[in-house]
């Protein structure tokens, strides 16, 4: 199935959890979060969270700076 991710489409099998893709993106620590569809997906759901063809997922990630 396709996801925009980051406003980049993404092929990815059916059922993936948000987890999942997070994990096959990003090095997972602090600072980093998700919203799908425009709303914040609290982490504490990423594993339990399917994607869904054509949803749009931002993925972010604090850092440090002055």
């Amino acid at each position: 199935m396709t996801l925009t991710v980051n406003g980049k489409a993404m092929q990815v099998p059916a059922g993936t959890t948000l987890h999942q893709l997070m994990v096959g993106i990003v090095a997972m620590g602090h600072g980093t979060a998700a919203a799908v569809d425009g709303i914040v997906a609290p982490r504490s759901r990423w594993e339990n969270l399917e994607l869904h063809a054509g949803q749009h997922v931002e993925i972010l990630t604090a850092t440090q700076g002055g």
